[in-house]
């Protein structure tokens, strides 16, 4: 059994969207938001302000993390890796 993480950049991509955090977007939602994210504001700029979270709002942060983690999982990780 292999595991092939997600590359975090792309978490932290999903996690500063303006995608709200009770919604469940589906896998090609998740990919262009992030596509998108990631154009506009670059990997260093995502991990800049999701740390401008955690700082902030820590109790938000760690529910919004896991959310963007587990939907970046399920659209971004090909069948069978895990």
């Amino acid at each position: 059994m292999t595991i092939r993480p997600v590359d975090p950049a792309l978490c932290m991509a999903l996690f500063v969207s303006d995608t709200p955090c009770y919604s469940h977007p589906d896998a090609e939602t998740v990919r262009a938001t992030v596509s998108s994210t990631l154009s506009r504001l670059g990997r260093d700029e995502c991990y800049a302000q999701a740390a401008e979270v955690f700082g902030d709002r820590p109790d938000v942060a760690l529910n919004r993390i896991q959310w963007a983690r587990e939907l970046c999982e399920e659209a971004l990780t090909p069948a069978g890796a895990c």
